[in-house]
């Protein structure tokens, strides 16, 4: 699947191979499994009868099916730690493995996962639970350590900012035929929710195109917000300005990255539905192709996106700024490939994957004072 938690548990399994351990991943099934499985860097085990996307469909049953993947693996090949990618499911999963036979674990906190449950009490208790008995907590930001302390879970919680490969996004794809029209391109990366704040950036987009009536904005991904989105952008009359291309396979995405002129996510906190950005690897991914970036005063945005270095901040669901952040940034050139160069130097010297295999190695090898087995 796309998006930024599936990029992450990636991450984490590649950098578990790389510093020396052996990792076994459990997973959901999903559509072209199989050609994935096989070129993977290490050992994946599907878990059957629950597919990539509906895994929450039976909140019971999805955890049963991981608990006895991984314990099966946790007593065949004496798993030293378990590693969650969210406390929910998988993460209560490995709680009921410790309980039962003492295996460690630690469990990653993203930010939604960690966000939504505040309005619901029994998910707010069942999260308390996972993450105090965690040996470690790794949030992917400051502002998601924040929300895990803010829960008052007792937990140990280490700050371990997500990754990029980039030798995979220094590798050239070349740019897809469609793309050569030499037009400006404006490219969003994300699940198409409400919480991204992609109707911020259509809305932006009508007090933009009349200077640059060659802009094309283009929207990699899908969601429940596409016809939505679809329908605003005919409203708007953007219709010839913005391209839905739906989700994209990973060398295509680089292409797309390396096409455009700019890349923007506009996220913003929605309480009631939980949604909120924990850091937004997409930043990093555009940084990788020296690509300025525009983001919002969201969650931890701030911290994937300098402001004024590596690209510009607005204020979240403020249009005018949106607007004005676009225009000065198509406007200026020599300003936006400044930016771009900035963000990508960030990325290869302190985003990249070696640098989050070693900080991972740092916290599994941890000493006991800083580990509650």
């Amino acid at each position: 699947m796309g998006g930024g938690m599936a990029r992450l548990s990636e991450g984490v399994a590649s950098a578990l191979k790389e510093i020396g351990y052996e990792a076994i991943v459990v997973a959901p099934s999903a559509d072209g499994a199989a050609a994935y499985d096989k070129r993977a860097a290490v050992h994946v085990h599907r878990v059957k009868g629950m597919a990539c996307g509906h895994i929450f469909d039976d909140y019971p049953k999805s955890v049963i099916r991981f608990f006895a993947a991984a314990l099966r693996f946790s007593f065949w090949r004496r798993a030293g730690m378990i590693v969650a990618n969210t406390w929910s499911i998988a993460g209560v999963a490995a709680f009921i493995i410790k309980k039962l036979n003492g295996t460690p674990y630690m469990v990653f906190a993203n930010g939604l996962d960690v966000y939504a449950p505040r309005n619901n009490p029994k998910t707010l208790w069942l999260m308390k639970l996972v993450l105090k008995n965690a040996s470690v907590v790794a949030a992917i930001s400051d502002f998601t350590r924040a929300l895990v302390l803010e829960a008052e879970t007792s937990a140990n919680v280490v700050v371990i900012h997500p990754c990029v490969d980039t030798i995979r996004f220094a590798a050239d794809p070349g740019i897809a035929a469609g793309l050569q029209n030499g037009r400006r391109k404006i490219l969003t990366v994300a699940r198409l929710v409400r919480g991204k704040g992609h109707d911020i950036v259509l809305k932006a987009l009508t007090r933009i195109v009349g200077r640059f009536p060659d802009l094309e904005y283009f929207i990699v991904g899908d969601g429940p917000e596409r016809e939505y989105l679809e329908a605003l952008a005919g409203e708007l009359g953007l219709g010839r300005h913005v391209i839905f291309t739906g989700p994209l396979e990973e060398e295509a995405l680089i292409s797309y990255y390396r096409a455009c002129d700019l890349f923007i996510l506009t996220s913003r906190e929605l309480e009631t539905s939980g949604e909120v950005e924990g850091f937004g690897i997409v930043f990093l991914e555009a940084g990788a192709c020296a690509k300025a970036v525009i983001g919002s005063r969201s969650g931890g945005i701030p911290e994937a996106v300098i402001d004024g270095v590596t690209g510009l901040l607005v204020e979240e669901s403020d249009i005018n700024a949106t607007a004005e952040a676009i225009i000065k940034l198509l406007s200026d050139d020599g300003f936006r490939r400044a930016l771009g160069a900035s963000g990508k130097a960030r990325v290869d010297s302190q985003m990249n994957a070696a640098a989050f295999a070693g900080k991972l190695g740092r916290i599994l090898t941890c000493s006991k004072s800083c580990l509650k087995n």
